[in-house]
């Protein structure tokens, strides 16, 4: 359970690192922030949702294992918050802020 919960980890650290690395230059910048803080603020709300919801129903079912339950809510509440993020930098990146919509970045200036 350590391992899952290890690995957890290392993606949610890549998935955000990817997402604010993949910040679209030449676009306004407080849209962009805007539109970040949105898509993490949805993340951790759905992800805690989710979380919560599955957690009452595994302790509801296995009322004696409270730390597999707690362990089913972390993992499923953390991966729809993975997805979240991920499909929103999506969004940001081809759909909100396409290529065709950005200003020109000359590299060093």
């Amino acid at each position: 359970m350590h391992f899952m919960l290890l690995i957890f980890l290392v993606l949610l650290c890549l998935v955000v690192w990817g997402f604010f690395h993949s910040n679209p230059a030449g676009v306004p910048q407080a849209r962009l922030l805007a539109l970040n803080v949105a898509i993490l603020a949805l993340a951790v709300v759905a992800g805690g949702i989710i979380g919560y919801v599955l957690y009452g129903d595994a302790s509801v079912v296995k009322a004696g294992e409270k730390g597999l339950a707690v362990y089913l809510g972390i993992m499923a509440g953390g991966t729809a918050a993975l997805i979240i993020v991920a499909a929103g930098g999506m969004l940001r990146n081809l759909v909100i802020f396409p290529l065709s919509r950005r200003e020109r970045v000359t590299p060093g200036g």
